[in-house]
């Protein structure tokens, strides 16, 4: 009689996660999301290359008016707007994927036709679809890169795809320098073509190479698709010990949620101080960020600085760079309840500073000129991640791209009304009238003071009061309250924003 060894079943992964969250946490952090966050973060890119261009050849476009320079740009914001509130429901409805490419080709074809305008309105008209191509695509990434991200890298990973505005934005300087490092006589249509190859080279990398969201599969039954994706993310992480086989979602599979129940859902009673509160925090970041964006190459043609306007656009640029890392470090250390609360008080200053700086002689103005510049790029930066890492995880993955989108439109109405607000109180608070109200009273403290550079002060003021009531909101805002959301699964709290982690998947 022989002996045949018990048959044993063939050694199984040792983890072997069933939950959608347990497996992209067991699956970790690799090139799977350096590729996802570096195809779709072009997106960005394009988005900071196309707006300093507009904000620095406007005064070279036809010798328009102010408030037709202001407009041209306004509308950008106006398509993102429209952009942004198309976006969730497509997310939500097709998946993450397709509004990505969508908005590489929109920015391609309406870049290029921008520099065939031949007037006012139709350089308008196109701007604002150039603006909604990146309003579709935004709020899509946002979610793909939380879907996709493990827990402990989602705020690196989410930080490093805005980031790339910042490669946007050096690459278009970059572009200005070599064109006219002084900025008095720009080619405002080689700008607008040139600015479209960042997107060119976007679709073509997303077309191979990126991937829908397997919780966007998941949550809608697609369960062999999600599988696949689950296990070219696995490879590519090297995470051979991860089972993907039979993952469930973090909650039931479901019918389609129309658009309206999803936009009902986020202004429920149990998340609607959350979308409000967000809502306010991106109307302040969008109308200080792409304001001064606006403004800044206008100003440093203005004001004394030690290198070529251009040269200071491009330095401006590499120091937002560094809050994009700078942001998560603290993060790790520091409540984001107190990263929300401390940074609308210390953009408020920066921008002080900066003001200050700009209206006197000496190497003290020069210092503050220097430290409120700087600051206020580098500020603005950590913003962009606390607030929106916050907009995107506050809400369940059912109405994520919805909650997301909402959230990223409101604010979008700042970055509307920014260069308008600009181009408005520089017309109305003229030289004169500043020198009247400010210079003189304050000449007898600070007789270095010079009424040859007020002119735009007013603008940067308003942002300091609207930050000052940003700090307001955020801590009369009751992070630490917690209620369910009824007839929606894994309902986050409002407390999410500052207790948990950028929230789970």
């Amino acid at each position: 009689m022989v002996l045949l060894p018990v048959a044993r079943p063939e050694p199984r992964s040792p983890v072997s996660p069933k939950n959608y969250a347990n497996v992209i946490d067991a699956i970790g952090f690799g090139p799977a999301q350096i590729l996802t966050c570096a195809v779709s973060g072009a997106v960005w890119a394009a988005d900071g290359a196309e707006l300093l261009i507009l904000g620095s050849v406007t005064r070279a476009v036809w010798k328009l008016q102010a408030w037709q320079r202001g407009a041209v740009v306004s509308v950008v914001f106006i398509g993102i707007l429209l952009g942004n509130t198309s976006s969730g429901p497509i997310g939500d409805g097709v998946g993450r994927k397709l509004p990505v490419l969508a908005s590489f080709v929109g920015i391609v074809v309406f870049s290029v036709l921008s520099a065939s305008a031949t007037g006012f309105i139709m350089l308008a008209a196109i701007r604002m679809f150039v603006g909604a191509s990146f309003g579709i695509g935004q709020p899509a990434i946002l979610t793909l890169l939380n879907d996709i991200t493990p827990s402990r890298w989602r705020v690196l990973v989410v930080s490093q795809g805005q980031g790339l505005f910042c490669l946007g934005e050096i690459y278009a300087a970059s572009l200005i320098w070599w064109n006219d490092p002084s900025m008095q006589a720009l080619d405002w249509r080689w700008l607008c073509i040139m600015g479209a190859i960042p997107s060119i080279t976007g679709f073509v990398l997303a077309y191979f190479f990126l991937k829908e969201s397997p919780g966007y599969l998941l949550e809608n039954g697609h369960h062999e698709e999600a599988q696949a994706v689950l296990e070219s993310f696995k490879s590519w992480n090297g995470a051979d010990h991860v089972c993907c086989e039979s993952v469930t979602a973090s909650s039931q599979a479901r019918t389609p949620r129309s658009a309206r129940q999803n936009v009902e859902a986020i202004f429920s009673r149990s998340l609607i101080l959350t979308t409000l509160a967000m809502m306010y925090s991106c109307f302040m970041l969008n109308c200080a960020f792409y304001g001064t964006l606006y403004s800044f190459p206008q100003v440093l043609t203005d004001v004394k600085t030690p290198y070529a306007p251009a040269v200071a656009l491009i330095v401006g640029a590499m120091s937002e760079w560094p809050a994009f890392f700078v942001a998560p470090a603290l993060e790790q250390v520091v409540d984001k309840k107190v990263i929300l609360r401390v940074y609308p008080v210390v953009a408020a200053s920066v921008l002080l500073m900066f003001i200050i700086g700009a209206n006197g002689n000496g190497l003290l103005y020069s210092v503050l000129l220097q430290a409120g510049y700087l600051g206020v790029k580098m500020i603005l930066g950590i913003g962009f991640v606390v607030v929106y890492a916050c907009a995107c995880t506050a809400f369940p993955v059912a109405v994520r791209t919805t909650g997301t989108a909402a959230c990223i439109a409101g604010g979008r109405v700042g970055g509307i009304l920014a260069p308008l607000i600009f181009e408005q109180l520089m017309e109305s608070f003229g030289r004169v009238l500043l020198f009247e109200i400010l210079i003189e009273p304050a000449s007898d403290f600070y007789p270095d003071a010079d009424s040859s550079y007020f002119s735009w002060e007013a603008f940067f003021f308003f942002l300091t009061g609207g930050y000052i009531l940003n700090a307001l909101i955020v801590f009369a805002l009751k992070l630490e309250d917690s209620e369910d959301l009824e007839g929606l699964e894994e309902a986050l709290p409002v407390r999410s924003l500052a207790a948990k982690s950028f929230g789970s998947a």
